[in-house]
């Protein structure tokens, strides 16, 4: 047996999944994997058994793990309801397991997504066959009753049964999850015009405050080969009436504005997210208003790690730009490019997702907050998150106002106005935290430093307030950034509050020209490669979809010269 430190293990083996490493290795890596949970289930071991409850004593669902021996273990002998997960390494259950483990100390991992403290709690285990403990998840804070409600944008594991769809609601008490019933990738599979059966169009009430959805669907063009810019990426399409297919599909055509074109037809209330917005596609679908919402906390930052960009992502087109991992430029390039879209007047709220089911992390890791009036339902979530009432997080709560406007609001004034505005960010947060800000066009207005302000198990509330006087139209947003176990920042990020100065447009003209950039490497990509497109008129059908995503960069710049003097 090799002896690899889990951690490490299990990333290599998520990342080499993702590198579409060939069969024959991956079979070695897997069976290398179950040997080494097999040899530790075959040593002496006990029974432990847990119940997890809520502060009020109530059996609550939850996920978790046990470390032993320097082992994970996450396969717990019953019930046989617990599903275990084993890209993370660990499992979701009703409340209650039982799992042979060794003699020794031991510590029982349990977490119940992001308003309740995670515990760890050490068992010694001695000569007696069955061990029994209790372990109580309290709360540190409570969204919905402030009017928030979470959901998961990027959810694959068990769109095809909804008991577990439902144990992982529950389990990582993400409010809304919205599994993805297709996965469409043009690599020969069948594109559906219908749904399953007249269920999927149905969300499944959990309880008053958590909900399943399958009416969703992923459409995905990545190669890890590829040339920058090379696929088109990948765009989630929620809350359909019925899905997106079309009689001829590749890895390279119809791009994905064009099939959201056509969803939005059937589907006039479908929000479409962006899984990054460094895929190549993204400018093209902003420029058209296929995107309502952008991933600003997505799959790529796991547990223990950082993946890298690549997979035909765009660029980098300016001197600084990576969309690698090391020193957090996949982090960083992933704000400033959401920033580019905002600048060209494109009204694009935060959103997050896990990508439970491909990726190492819980469901709710990386997770979308809205803000709905009672009763919870998944209309009302959509139509907050398509209206940017919304911010995205992988743990800190944040919320933001500018002149007493929320989130997704915009304040209307004028340029000759003497009166600054007050812009208040606020965090709350039980990871320790580097920074809270205030970002305006882009740029950082103000920052609160909050290295070493948490205490041992306090919580985090912090408030930061600034004054701006804006003499163009734009927006404001907050972020509050913290460190993973890996070293590389996560955060959480609201959507803007836009600035309508004198009424006209926002609009700036480094970002349209970035932009400009962009359409162009495109266009040289399908313009050169033919071969691509199973037919002259399909790729002509591309290149005017991208001629008409240049015309509206290059409105964008004009109207920065024009209203701005750019």
């Amino acid at each position: 047996m090799i002896d690899l430190d889990e951690d490490i293990f299990h990333e290599i083996l998520a990342y080499t999944e993702l590198q579409a490493m060939n069969a024959s290795s991956f079979i070695v890596i897997t069976l290398l994997a179950t040997s080494g949970l097999s040899s530790l289930e075959a040593e002496d071991t006990h029974l432990l058994s847990v119940r997890i409850v809520d502060e009020d004593g109530n059996i609550t669902p939850a996920r978790a793990w046990v470390d032993a021996d320097k082992k994970r273990l996450f396969h717990p002998s019953s019930p046989k309801t617990a599903t275990p997960y084993e890209r993370d390494r660990s499992f979701s259950c009703e409340g209650k397991f039982t799992m042979n483990v060794p003699i020794g100390k031991v510590v029982i991992h349990v977490e119940k997504g992001k308003e309740f403290f995670p515990v760890d709690q050490a068992v010694t285990i001695g000569e007696e066959r069955l061990v029994e403990t209790t372990i109580t998840m309290k709360r540190w804070i409570d969204m919905p009753t402030r009017g928030w409600y979470s959901g998961d944008l990027h959810v694959h594991l068990g769109h095809d049964d909804p008991g577990i769809l439902r144990q992982l609601s529950l389990a990582d008490d993400v409010h809304l999850v919205p599994a993805f019933t297709y996965w469409l990738r043009g690599r020969g599979e069948k594109w559906n015009d219908d749904w399953p059966d007249k269920s999927y169009t149905t969300s499944i009430r959990i309880d008053d405050r958590h909900l399943i959805t399958r009416n969703n669907i992923e459409i995905e063009r990545i190669n890890k080969a590829s040339i920058p810019g090379g696929f088109l990426g990948a765009t989630f399409l929620y809350n359909l009436n019925s899905p997106v297919s079309v009689k001829q599909h590749g890895e390279h055509f119809p791009i994905d504005a064009t099939l959201c074109r056509i969803a939005r037809r059937g589907s006039p209330n479908a929000v479409f997210d962006c899984d990054k917005p460094s895929w190549a596609g993204t400018a093209i679908s902003a420029a058209l208003g296929t995107l309502d919402t952008v991933q600003v906390c997505h799959n790529h930052y796991h547990r223990a790690a950082t993946i890298s960009g690549g997979w035909g992502m765009i660029g980098p087109l300016t001197p600084g730009e990576s969309n690698a991992a090391d020193d957090d430029s996949l982090f960083h390039r992933t704000n400033a490019l959401y920033y580019r879209l905002l600048n060209c007047g494109f009204r694009l709220g935060v959103s997050g997702g896990s990508a439970i089911g491909v990726m190492p992390v819980a469901t709710g890791q990386h997770r979308v907050y809205a803000m709905i009036e009672e009763p919870f339902t998944a209309d009302k979530f959509w139509k907050a998150t398509k209206a940017g009432q919304s911010f995205a997080t992988s743990g800190p709560m944040i919320e933001l106002t500018v002149n007493g406007k929320g989130i997704g609001s915009t304040l209307s004034r004028e340029s000759k106005s003497s009166t600054p505005i007050v812009c208040e960010a606020r965090v709350h947060s039980i990871d320790p935290l580097e920074s809270l800000q205030i970002i305006y066009n882009g740029r950082v207005a103000t920052t609160l430093d909050l290295v070493g302000k948490r205490k041992g198990n306090e919580v985090i509330r912090e408030h930061l307030r600034c004054e701006l006087m804006p003499k163009r139209s734009g927006w404001v947003a907050a972020r509050a950034y913290f460190r993973a176990p890996d070293g590389r920042l996560r955060q959480g990020h609201t959507s803007p509050v836009y600035l309508a100065v004198d009424e006209k447009p926002a609009a700036f003209s480094v970002d349209a020209n970035y932009m400009l950039r962009w359409v162009a490497v495109l266009e040289i990509i399908a313009k050169s490669n033919p071969e691509r497109f199973p037919s002259p008129s399909i790729q002509a059908d591309v290149l005017s979809v991208y001629e008409e995503a240049r015309t509206k960069y290059q409105e964008v710049l004009s109207a920065s010269q024009q209203f701005w003097g750019d």
